[in-house]
Parts: structure tokens; sequence; C-alpha cells
């Protein structure tokens, strides 16, 4: 808004504000004088000046938003700049649609389906656009053409700076509603262009789906001649021909892509530079250590090269940040995932593997060039003929070798069972092209060899993401955050979810090889998203899907939890912890939001979840009871908390340090390092003692003797002031010398004192029990022997001897 409008509205503000208080009084006492029609005739009175100053303002206002708007929000150039060259492909799609549509092989067809639906994608954003803009602007020109129309613009007033204010509002509104039908017309002109060519796009991919469709079920019959009758002349194209367009043909399909994907090609490289930094930092805080070697010494892949080992993640997971990308892109990650793979497991193989390493990547890099190829050729032939006995050589070498192929790196226990797989699709490939299909030859020799470099990336990748987690922890080792963190148990959680998320990710990989990734995602969404029905309950296996997925994830959320702040954390720790009995509770909200959650996304009508649970109650009613009764005791503990992690407890003749309270149980570490599992309802409903509730203090006692000839007075005192001088002995409570009774040969004394840490009560109890005994064997006191009556055995005067007989024995 201009400086010039912006005084005009004040001033037009401070002129209505005093027309309104002089002319207050006539407006109650005068009538409201009807306004007779005429351009720029019809005089205003001064009771009509504060509607009209109201109106005109109102107008002004619609009139520069307006303005702004399409100037600024209605930018169609972006649109028209990208129009052409989306023109064009569609175009070029076309052509070669009607040109050599029944000579494109399974591989370009759907690379031009891939490309098409972006294009169509993209063509739809735009159409929703322009759509958009039509509909404001058809919009906004009806408010203005309404401004223009009303006949208050027409009216006649004294005052200056209104009638040009009136002016002005005529003037800007003519030129605004020429401009917004000028906007309006290249709008709609560009959406009718947008829709033809989403449209033909459209077209296009339904073409191609029918060719493709028809393309697989034709390549189960015979292509080609059998490879041992073919003749060289059957085939129009040298194999150096074909390969050259085929790659350059790739290279185009690449860019064209690309194009497009700068965001999750963004996200890829800002997540590569945060491991690298990661990483780099971590091994960076290791190098300062002392023990460096030892530290470096487990790790493998990263301790050869940090930059390469997160390159090579970098093109293991990009890949997947996309729907369905053309198989030339695919490939050109995989030839530099290949290279970085090659340089991080070269030292870890023997002479033997690296034989094998190395010429599986020469038939991977031979059968994905052959499989970017546009036609067939002879030469071809031959080629996928020798690489199918070479690789299948390679898969039972693999299949029969009982060395590990590795050095110091454990051995895959799934590599033997893809090498059978392996071997068995190389065979069908052969098959394949002897027999003259030839499509498939190439499909299942590209995926045979695919699935074993893929199995060694995935292998690699889970180690280098485990090896980055143990670099981590020991290079923030000193910190608290650290002492939550048991590596190895870590090690082994993390493990199995790397192996399930490697296996989704080959299962898909492999797909994709079968150019059955669209089907594979078709089959899924209708097993997921159809609707099924168990008696009047209505379902589907999505709202079961998204059920399962919120509890488990609750689950190991609460895991997660409870393993950074819950046992782990007072394993070696004798002090109570609060936190660690406030775990329970935590884990209760969390596992209760997580089924409310689960139930809302689910869908879970209310009067079936009332049901559910009503039926769950009687089952808890018939056979359920004590689990239930174990798991409110839980919560009354967790409630209550008669007992905290850290407490020395015994319950049930069982003494022992509180580990753990959990939901059902809790676990008890006596002194013999076992865990005793004991149910939580056992805790409520026997007598427990808590020794360390109100503090950690314990009192000791045992009883010495002293002779009846010593001074009892004077040894009372010694053993008083020596108790009274031990560190560990409370000064809150006195020790204390009793005299218990009067023994046959001594006095009883009992000793009584009080320790801080009951954990220390014994080694307290021992060492006092010694000084005790020294400091009377110093002051002349000697214990009193006991002797105890010496009992002689019975021998019977006479003894009646056996007699002895052959065979027989008899008393004589």
């Amino acid at each position: 808004m201009t400086l010039y409008t912006l005084n005009k509205k004040v001033h037009l503000f401070s002129i209505a504000l005093a027309v309104m208080l002089s002319s207050f009084q006539a407006v109650l006492s005068q009538p409201l004088q009807a306004i007779k029609a005429g351009p720029r005739k019809t005089m205003v009175s001064d009771s009509m000046l504060p509607g009209l100053m109201m109106k005109v303002a109102s107008y002004t206002a619609t009139i520069d938003h307006t303005d702004f708007l399409i100037r600024r929000k209605f930018n169609i150039t972006p649109i028209s700049f990208n129009l052409p060259d989306i023109e064009r492909r569609v175009k070029g799609f076309k052509s070669r649609l009607e040109k050599k549509g029944n000579q494109m092989n399974l591989r370009s067809l759907n690379s031009g389906i891939i490309m098409l639906h972006e294009i169509s994608g993209k063509l739809d954003s735009y159409h929703k656009v322009l759509n958009n803009f039509s509909n404001e602007l058809t919009q906004s020109n009806t408010e203005v053409k309404k401004i223009l129309r009303d006949p208050v613009l027409n009216f006649n007033v004294s005052d200056s700076v209104l009638l040009e204010q009136l002016q002005d509002i005529r003037v800007e509104g003519h030129e605004l509603d020429s401009m917004q039908q000028k906007t309006l017309t290249k709008v709609n002109l560009l959406r009718n262009k947008v829709s033809v060519n989403l449209l033909q796009a459209t077209d296009i991919i339904s073409d191609m789906h029918y060719l493709a469709l028809s393309f697989k079920m034709a390549m189960w019959d015979q292509e080609e001649s059998p490879l041992f009758s073919s003749k060289k002349e059957e085939y129009k194209n040298d194999l150096v021909e074909i390969t050259s367009l085929g790659l350059q043909r790739s290279w185009l399909i690449i860019l064209i892509y690309l194009k497009g994907k700068w965001s999750v090609i963004t996200v890829g490289l800002m997540l590569f530079i945060f491991t690298f930094s990661w990483m780099l930092l971590n091994m960076t805080r290791i190098r300062k250590q002392q023990n460096v070697a030892a530290v470096v010494a487990p790790m493998h892949f990263l301790s050869r090269s940090i930059f390469i080992g997160c390159l090579m993640g970098f093109f293991t997971y990009l890949p997947f940040f996309f729907a369905n990308p053309p198989m030339s892109f695919l490939h050109s990650c995989e030839v530099l995932r290949l290279a970085t793979l090659t340089y991080l497991i070269l030292p870890y193989l023997s002479k033997q593997s690296k034989i094998i390493w190395f010429s599986l990547s020469f038939l991977w890099l031979y059968y994905a060039l052959d499989n970017i190829l546009l036609e067939s050729a002879f030469g071809e032939r031959w080629g996928l003929f020798f690489a199918g006995v070479l690789l299948a050589a390679i898969c039972v070498k693999i299949v029969i070798n009982k060395k590990p192929g590795f050095t110091r790196l454990a051995e895959s226990p799934a590599t033997r069972a893809l090498a059978i797989f392996s071997l068995s699709q190389v065979v069908l490939s052969i098959i394949f092209n002897l027999t003259g299909r030839v499509s498939l030859a190439k499909i299942f020799g590209v995926s045979a060899v695919q699935c074993l470099l893929l199995g060694v990336s995935f292998k690699v990748f889970c180690t280098m993401v485990l090896e980055a987690i143990y670099v981590h922890s020991e290079a923030y080792r000193d910190s608290r955050f650290a002492k939550f963190i048991n590596y190895k148990i870590l090690e082994n959680q993390f493990l199995r979810i790397l192996w399930v998320l490697s296996t989704i990710a080959w299962t898909v990989s492999l797909a994709r090889n079968f150019t059955l990734y669209d089907a594979m995602l078709e089959v899924l969404a209708s097993f997921f998203n159809e609707t099924r029905t168990i008696g009047s309950m209505v379902f589907s296996f999505k709202s079961v899907a998204i059920f399962i997925c919120i509890i488990w994830l609750s689950s190991v959320i609460s895991g997660a939890i409870n393993f950074f702040f819950g046992n782990e954390k007072t394993k070696n720790s004798n002090s109570r912890s609060r936190v660690g009995s406030m775990m329970l509770l935590i884990r209760l909200t969390i596992w209760t939001l997580g089924f409310c959650i689960a139930v809302a996304a689910a869908g879970v009508p209310l009067d079936k979840l009332s049901l559910m649970l009503g039926a769950l109650g009687v089952g808890i009613g018939f056979g359920l009871q004590n689990i239930v009764n174990n798991l409110v005791s839980g919560v009354i503990l967790a409630f209550e908390r008669p007992i905290q992690v850290g407490d020395l407890i015994e319950v049930g003749g069982k003494t022992g340090v509180v580990k753990e309270i959990g939901v059902r149980s809790s676990k008890i570490n006596n002194n013999e390092g076992a865990d005793i599992i004991v149910p939580n309802g056992d805790l409520l409903s026997q007598h427990l003692i808590n020794w360390t509730m109100q503090d950690r203090n314990k009192q000791i006692e045992f009883l010495i003797d002293i002779p009846y000839q010593a001074d009892i007075k004077k040894i009372t005192s010694l053993i008083q002031e020596m108790l009274a001088n031990n560190e560990k002995i409370i000064k809150d409570h006195p020790p204390a010398v009793v005299l218990q009774h009067f023994g046959d040969l001594a006095i009883k004394l009992k000793i009584l004192f009080w320790v801080q840490d009951l954990t220390e009560a014994g080694a307290i109890r021992s060492n006092a029990m010694i000084e005790i005994y020294n400091l009377l064997a110093a002051n002349g006191v000697q214990y009193p022997v006991y002797k105890s009556p010496l009992i002689e055995p019975y021998i019977p005067k006479t003894i009646t001897p056996w007699k002895i007989t052959e065979g027989t024995s008899e008393l004589s």
C-alpha cells in the first residue's frame, strides 16, 4: 500500500469523524431523503457521508488487496516455462510408441511408464494450481465488477479529497478488471494446454501398460530362434551399436528422471553429510584417547575409511528413497555401490574369495549392461550363455565350499541359501536362452547375480551401522548417557531389526528385478484395503496392521525407556532409584496411550470395543484371575511405592535387592547373583520387610564371652571407646555394650551399634570383632576355653565269634 493511499485514508477517516459528530443531531431529527439518480449530479447530504465513507474505505481495501494478489500470487511463469519441455517429452513418447511400440522391450516400457507417471503427476499438480487460480480470479473479478456497478461512485460530493477517492476507485477498478480478464484468459489457455497434455500422457500410459502386459504374457513363448540354431543374419543390429544406443538412452532417462527429484536427492545428501560428520567427530574423539588401538580393533569397515563407508551406505539406501525408479538409475547407483563395496571388503577376502568376488563383479556389470539394451543381438545371446555358465559354476563353488569366504569376519548363515537361490535362477536363465526366450533369460540372469551382491551389500551395511553405534558409545563412554548403554545388548537388539529391514529391502529389490514391483504394491493394497466381514463386524487388514504396528511401536518405546532408565542404571548401584521406580507408571502410560491411539487409528467402533472388553472381563473372571491380580498389584505398587528399585527387601523367605518393578512381576537380585522373579501379587499379599524404606541404616549385634575374673567395667568402657572411634559406625546412635547373662564359665556381653549402609554391615561387623579380639588380648583378657566331657565308647566284655564254614556263616 502506497504512502499516498495511506494519507488519503487518514484524511478520509478524520473527515468522517468530524461529519458524524456535527450531524449526529440532524440524523436523529431528520428523516433520510431519497437520492435522485444521475451520474455526477446526485448531491450527498451530510447524513449520508458516514455510510459513503465506509463504502469507499472498503472498496479501496478490496481493490488494493486484489491488485496485490494478481501481481504476486497468480504467478504462472514457472508453469509456462516448464510446460514446453513437458509437451516435447509427451510428443516424444507418443511418436516413439507409434513408431516402435511393438519393438520396445519390457525394460524400455517400464522406464517409459515410470517417466510418464512422473510427467502426469507434475501435470496434475499444475492443473490443480491453475484451476484454483481460475476460480479465485473469477470470484475476485465478480467482486470488482460489483464495485464498478455501485452508483455511489457517481455521487457528487463537496469534499475534494472524497471526490478524488471516488475517481481513483473508478480508474483503478477498470484497470484491475482489465488485468483480471487478461490474466484469466492466460490461465485458462494454459490450463487447457495442461489438460490436453495430461490426457495424452494418461492415454500413452494406458497403451504402454497394455503393451507391457502383452509382452509379459508373450515372453513365456518363444521370441527368437533357439541359441544353437540361431544365425547372425537374423539380427538387424550389431552388439556394439545397440550397446551404444542403450547407454545413450539410459543416460537421457536418468537426466529426465532426476530433474524433478532434487528434493529427494537433497534429503539423501543431507543424511549422508550428517552421518559422515557424526562419524568423523566420533573418530576424532577416539583418536584423542590413550587406548586408540584397542578401541579401533573390533572395527572393520569404518576403520578402513569413514568417507568410503558412508558413501557405500548412501548408495545402498538412496534407491529406496524413490517409489519406483527406472532400471537405468538403479544400475547407476549399484555401480557406485559396487565400487565402494569392493574397496571396503577387499582386505577381508581370502585369495579364493577375491577371485569369486571379481568374477561376480564382472558378471554383474555384463548383466546390468545387457539389461538396458533396447534390442537383441547375436553376440548378446552367446554372451548371456557363457555368463550364465560362469555364474552357475560360481554358485556351485559357494555352496560346496566349506572354507569361510571372509577373514576376520563372521560368515553369514544366509550365504548358502542365497547361492542356491541364485543357482536356480541362473539355471532357468540358461534354459530360457537356449529355447529362445531371451527376455526371461535376461531377467533371471540379472536377478541371480543381483541377489548375491545384495546379500553382501546388506551384510556390510548392517555391520557398519553396528560399528557406528560402537564408535559412538566408545567416543562418549565417560558421559552420563553412555553409562546407560550396554553395547552387547544393544548390538543384539539392533542386529535383529537390521536383518528384518534388510530382508524387506532385498525382497523389494527382487520384485524390481522381476518387474513385479507395481504388481506387488497392487496386491498388497488390495489385500490390506479390501473390506472383510465376520458376522456383523466389518474390518480390513489395514486397520489390523495399523493396530498391531502402533502396539508394537508402544512396546519398543517402553522397552527403550526401560533399557536406558530402568534396571541397567541401578544394576551395580546400591542406592534407591525413584526414576527406576517410576518406570512402571511410565510404561503403563505408554501402553495405555498406545492402545487408545491404535484403537482410534484402526477405526474400531466404541460399541465393538465395549463388547470386546466385556468378553475380556468374562474371560478374566474365569481363567485369568492370577494374571490380573498381578497386573493390578503392579499398578498399586507403582502408586503406593512400598518398595523402590534398589531397596533391600525380604519376602517369602527370600532376601535381595529390588532390580526391576515390572507390570506383572518384579526382579530381586540376591547376594548369590541370582535374579528371583516375584509376582507382584505376592509382594502385597505376603509380609514384606523393607530394610531401606526410610534409610539404609542397620543395627549390628553379636555376643562375646568375658571370664569372671576380668574387670567388666574396664572392658565395657574400652569396647565402647573403640567403637566410638570407628568412622563407619553412626554417632547419632552410640554403640552399647550390654551384659546379656551369666554363663557357666563366662559372662556374655552383647555388642550393639549402627552402620550407615547395610550393604557394608558384614564387613564392618567382622572388622569390629577383630578389633575387639585384639583389644582384649592387648589388655590380658583371655577367652574361656570350653572343654567338652570325653565320652568313652561302650565295649562289651565278651564277643561271640563267628564260625565261618565253607558256603555258610553262623554263630558258634
